[in-house]
């Protein structure tokens, strides 16, 4: 046994792993795209000072407008309080409850493909033929209200957010609704070609290292915890409502006196509550401080490692319909870092926050992504991801050989209860400091407390819900072992139920799952690719 002298937590849950907003979409280039510079050199060397030392800004938003949509709305029902007619009847061909629901829980189908097309192809034609956005602001509030999608309160606060941006990047695209909702839906609305939307990163021409096949890690120790931070009632709520910060002070408590050896925090993102018409710069900006100081005084010494999360940025989810491509060069940088990891024969643990897998990630970013996990299957020892709130992973196979499995990203399990969750957090053992180190994950556990317990008898309990070794019996935690898990649970309806249970972190509340719930599942975690559910299990 050769203990890594110290261990290590992680706080959880991006639009394609490292969170990808669409930056700089104020300027024009040929097509699809907008012209601006980048002086960015991902080339240079590190910097040795640390980047957030001593720095503290003030940041001031600007005062509402005159009138809100809502404002602007209310003022003119008097002439008319209906919707357009035929956009009326159109929309009552849509099932938009199922709409709804589908992009809540981030599968898609042709109700949603519909709906997405006759939204962005009433708002081309309205940009095109001259409204203004106060006009197009007034009417998305109509609708939302009139068809009681939300309340007037949170319709309100989506138009003012979301609406000017919308409208900006749809009135500068050359392509139309079906390009649009293929690309943003998916596979739902057709795998439609668009040579925008089409790129490759570029490897350097430095042929691939022989695999050599891991052996089982002789020792473990290094923990990571994650966690989640927003508002609600004394302990939670399984309904869909984040996490009160009196259930995060607990579970920090109880990780710092019963895991007093962790040696880093891995911290994949998503922070922010889910109130995203109620969100601000200023009050996300205060989330992640109030946080960081947290957790640095409850962890002292112990470095924090953090990736933004979809939630961070305000207003949340931004999609890449213009400058696209490698957006801030962030693949090709992450390629020159690991090829400068090869080189020094270093091992490379990757931290994001929307798993490469999940179809919230771009399914063009998503591609790229897998063919630099190939290319770097020998230095990339560990991938850590949050953002579905469920414990799950998944298995990443060679291109070239889909029988073999190269690598696995493990997907956390979140503190927030959103939704029929129990509050919980992981620990990683890894391979630790000794001169044949794989730094490879060889065991973790994930804990838990009952949130229905905690509320009825006023206070949590948390302990251990389960070891990966121990519960499925596996050898090691390498990806061969992880794909031979998978298939055992395809045929094994039991062992499925015991990782279900797992996955939903011991939920009393838990949904049951027919046929097409398991075979989903089961075919989320075959694949590392988004939007692969085809050629999965």
């Amino acid at each position: 046994m050769q203990p890594a002298g110290r261990a290590f937590p992680m706080v959880q849950e991006s639009q394609g792993i490292y969170t990808i907003t669409a930056e700089d979409i104020s300027s024009s280039s040929s097509e699809s795209k907008e012209t601006f510079t980048d002086d960015w050199n991902y080339k240079l060397e590190h910097s040795k000072v640390p980047i957030l030392a001593n720095i503290v800004r003030n940041h001031t938003l600007p005062p509402p407008g005159n009138g809100s949509a809502r404002l602007l709305w209310e003022y003119d029902q008097e002439k008319s309080s209906h919707l357009p007619q035929f956009f009326d009847k159109a929309l009552k061909l849509l099932n938009l409850k199922q709409v709804a629901f589908e992009i809540e829980n981030s599968v898609m189908s042709k109700v949603s493909c519909t709906a997405c097309k006759a939204g962005a192809g009433l708002l081309q034609h309205y940009t095109r033929i001259g409204k203004s956005e106060k006009e197009i602001k007034k009417t998305i509030y109509q609708f939302c209200v009139n068809l009681k999608l939300q309340s007037p309160r949170v319709c309100e606060g989506i138009t003012e957010l979301f609406a000017g941006e919308v409208i900006y990047v749809l009135s500068k695209v050359k392509i139309g609704p079906d390009e649009i909702c293929s690309f943003v839906i998916g596979d739902a609305c057709g795998d439609i070609y668009n040579p925008y939307h089409e790129w490759e990163v570029m490897f350097p021409p430095v042929p691939k290292p022989t695999v050599i096949e891991q052996n089982v890690p002789e020792t473990f120790w290094f923990y990571i915890q994650k966690t989640w931070l927003p508002n609600l009632a004394k302990w939670g709520d399984y309904r869909k409502c984040d996490t009160p910060k009196i259930t995060v002070d607990h579970m920090l408590q109880h990780i710092q006196e019963t895991h007093p050896d962790i040696d880093y925090i891995l911290w994949t993102g998503d922070l922010p509550p889910h109130d995203i018409w109620n969100q601000t710069r200023e009050e996300n900006l205060k989330i992640l401080k109030d946080t960081v100081k947290q957790m640095s005084t409850m962890f002292p010494g112990a470095p924090i490692f953090p990736a933004l999360g979809n939630h961070e940025s305000a207003p949340v989810n931004r999609w890449l319909l213009l400058n696209s491509t490698d957006p801030a060069t962030e693949l090709q940088w992450f390629i020159y870092e690991l090829q400068s990891a090869e080189f020094n024969g270093e091992k490379v643990h990757v931290i994001g926050h929307i798993p490469p897998g999940h179809s919230d990630c771009l399914k063009v970013w998503s591609r790229n992504y897998y063919a630099i996990i190939n290319r770097y299957e020998s230095t990339i020892v560990a991938q850590f991801f949050g953002h579905t709130h469920y414990d799950e992973f998944e298995v990443f196979y060679d291109k070239k050989d889909l029988s073999r499995a190269i690598n696995i990203a493990y997907i956390g399990p979140s503190v927030t209860p959103y939704y029929d969750l129990n509050p919980s957090y992981r620990l990683y053992y890894v391979d630790g400091d000794h001169d044949k180190s794989t730094r490879a994950v060889v065991d973790h556990e994930s804990w838990t407390m009952n949130l229905r317990e905690a509320n009825l008898y006023g206070y949590p309990i948390w302990f251990k819900l389960y070891s990966a070794r121990q519960a499925f019996g596996l050898e090691a935690l390498r990806p061969k072992d992880w794909d031979e898990l998978v298939t055992k649970m395809t045929n094994d309806p039991k062992l499925f139920e015991l990782f279900y249970k797992y996955y939903y972190k011991a939920s009393p509340v838990r949904p049951s799952c027919d046929t097409a719930c398991r075979k989903k599942i089961l075919c989320d975690l075959h694949s590392g690719r988004s939007h692969d559910r085809k050629k999965s299990v």
